[in-house]
């Protein structure tokens, strides 16, 4: 799938300190290394070849064809044997530090040694071209004269060069980390795009909501733009949905835990209210509920009770608890049974939600759910659903996990109407702020006295950053 530009600016952003830190490992130590390393001098010793011809040009021509092979002989064992004696070296050690380098169309042959003493680098390279122009003379029937043109005293090393070999150990980091990089994001099963959600689960993405900052996470949820904005876009597809499809039971859930359903649940239900609907927000999650404590309402009484008590007895408490929206009821989970499970598997349980079904009193019951995979009790749920909003972390949650959710979906009666995709990350849809900051200075009528009431402040208890009845994206739930 093609990346657009922000998309690769995200990936450098979250891939960015390995950048960073392949670099500076890889360049640094590098340097250091080099540093300590005991410096490299190469001296350079010059052969100049004249062999005798009829003119200079057939001169200069017997010298090229002859510079093959005194190229050769002059790291011949024989030529190097005395000088390594000389300066009290093995044959193999000589060897090692000597190298010839036979100049393009010209009889030249230079001799060059390294040795980390420049004085002796330089010694030994005169020596050799010495004992070679010797030898030669001696040995082979040749009419050539060697001109030596001897070697300076080098001033500079060769080798280590620690800045510049710092740049390559830099760049060999920076491979490094672009290798990493290219592996993590291959194996890496997570959401690269909104537009997989279609591809994956064949159901649209009815809001984005984008990951917090830690200061967003402390104000009032209507003073977070992005977040209010996502909540309300959510609730208009909700709205249109119920209008080309009537329904009224509405699941919340997601595939895992801590993908933060039991925020959007509370979100939608309460910005649903404060748009006028009649709402009844029920927390069906009878393992782990949360919603007593955003709502701050007495927890003894609640969905559990139509279990445990006669159902005359209960059913004038199914309608839930007031709270400071007018418009908005919440159930909470009640008293927590042993075994959840079998209870919503009970005929009880069919006759409880038919309840919801038929009641005339609210526009929405909205069940805060499980999550689908680690426990039945979701599926079991959906048995009773109208239709279901599955959310997604979309920082974390696998595209494992989300078909794996949509399948266990599939098996039940509800419909899924979309995804609710949390903690976004992706640049794009975060542009709510700078449009509704362009048009702070218009003026505007004072009709807040026609609308419903604002949201008030949640007990901190759900969640140490959230502080509003209607609370940030980041609850584990």
């Amino acid at each position: 799938m093609r990346m657009s530009l922000s998309r690769y600016i995200l990936l450098i952003k979250r891939w960015a300190w390995v950048i960073i830190l392949g670099v500076v490992i890889c360049g640094g130590a590098t340097y250091l290394v080099t540093k300590l390393m005991k410096p490299v001098y190469e001296a350079t010793t010059s052969l100049v070849i004249s062999l005798p011809g009829s003119s200079q040009f057939d001169s200069a021509q017997a010298a090229l064809s002859m510079q093959t092979t005194y190229n050769q002989l002059i790291t011949d064992p024989k030529v190097l044997e005395s000088v390594a004696t000389e300066h009290n070296m093995t044959l193999q050690q000589l060897q090692s530090m000597v190298s010839t380098k036979p100049q393009s169309n010209t009889p030249i042959i230079e001799v060059a040694v390294d040795n980390s003493d420049p004085n002796v680098a330089a010694q030994i390279s005169n020596d050799v071209a010495r004992n070679f122009e010797s030898y030669a003379n001696t040995n082979l029937n040749s009419q050539a004269n060697f001109g030596i043109i001897p070697a300076v005293v080098p001033t500079t090393p060769i080798r280590p060069k620690p800045s510049t070999d710092a740049v390559f150990g830099a760049l060999v980091g920076l491979g490094l980390a672009l290798a990493i990089i290219v592996i993590f994001e291959w194996v890496d099963d997570r959401l690269t795009a909104p537009e997989e959600i279609n591809k994956l689960l064949g159901a649209d993405v009815l809001t984005i909501i984008p990951e917090l900052s830690r200061k967003q996470r402390t104000k009032n949820a209507e003073d977070t733009p992005e977040l209010a904005e996502g909540c309300r876009m959510l609730c208009a597809n909700l709205g249109m949905a119920q209008v080309i499809r009537p329904f009224k039971l509405v699941m919340v859930t997601s595939a895992l835990a801590s993908e933060g359903k039991s925020t959007i649940a509370a979100n939608m239900a309460s910005f649903l209210a404060m748009s006028g609907k009649r709402v009844l927000l029920v927390d069906a999650d009878l393992r782990h509920p949360v919603l007593d404590q955003h709502f701050q309402l007495k927890s003894q009484n609640g969905l559990s009770n139509a279990f445990l008590e006669s159902w005359k007895q209960t059913e004038s408490e199914l309608d839930g608890q007031s709270t400071e929206i007018p418009s908005l009821r919440v159930l909470p989970a009640g008293l927590l049974p042993s075994n959840p499970s079998e209870l919503l598997q009970s005929q009880l349980a069919s006759q409880l939600f038919n309840h919801f079904r038929t009641t005339p009193k609210f526009d929405y019951v909205i069940f805060d759910a499980p999550p689908l995979l680690p426990i039945a009790d979701a599926q079991i749920i959906a048995t009773y659903m109208q239709v279901t909003i599955l959310v997604v972390d979309a920082s974390n949650t696998s595209r494992k996990a989300i078909v794996r959710a949509k399948e266990a979906l599939a098996r039940t009666s509800t419909r899924l109407l979309g995804v609710a995709l949390n903690k976004s990350k992706w640049s794009e849809f975060g542009g709510v702020h700078d449009y509704l900051s362009n048009i702070q200075s218009r003026p505007r009528a004072d009709i807040n006295a026609a609308l419903p009431p604002h949201t008030p402040p949640i007990n901190h208890a759900i969640d140490a950053a959230n502080t509003v009845i209607i609370p940030s994206t980041n609850n584990k739930r």
